[in-house]
């Protein structure tokens, strides 16, 4: 199976799960080949933001963390200069990641709509291959990687959790 074009899997780490009005904290993303699936390039970094004083349960990102950290605008500028737009974007909950891509992106100056709109969010996918084998657990992210043989996470990271859902849609397209 060969995809139309290399796959761009993106993951943020964000104030909130809210994508409307969280900032993103980390951004993490692997470029797939679109006929082998292999990693062909990786980016990773920290975003500056204010956290209020809080440390998020979620990522254990703390504001230490952030500071020094470049700017959504500047890893907007990082990102679209490292890998472009022509690439199939990917990511495990397409609904944040597509709200902190398009923060950056406007922080940067650049139109998002330059990425193809076809995403490929690969947790309906995953859920219905495990459904498919008979899963009855849960639908959070832990027990679904679990299932697909992912160790425990101790904390969300951007950059792994990129690798655990590459590694899980090669489980399902092989």
């Amino acid at each position: 199976m060969t995809f139309a074009k290399d796959i761009l899997v993106l993951d943020f780490e964000a104030t909130s799960g809210d994508p409307y009005t969280a900032k993103p904290t980390q951004l993490g993303a692997i470029l797939l080949d679109k006929a082998t699936l292999t990693e062909k390039d990786a980016f990773s970094s920290y975003i500056h933001a204010d956290l209020g004083g809080k440390v998020n349960p979620v990522s254990r990102i703390t504001q230490e963390m952030l500071e020094g950290a470049p700017t959504p605008a500047e890893i907007g500028k990082r990102f679209f200069e490292k890998f472009g737009t022509n690439v199939l974007l990917a990511s495990w909950v397409a609904s944040l990641d597509r709200g902190m891509l398009k923060t950056i992106m406007d922080a940067a100056g650049i139109d998002a709509a330059n990425y193809d709109y076809h995403f490929l969010d690969i947790w309906p996918a995953a859920y219905i291959h495990l459904l498919k084998r008979g899963y009855t657990g849960g639908i959070r992210s832990e027990e679904m990687f679990r299932e697909f043989g992912a160790p425990p996470r101790d904390g969300h990271d951007a950059l792994a959790d990129c690798r655990i859902a590459a590694d899980i849609l090669r489980k399902i397209v092989r």
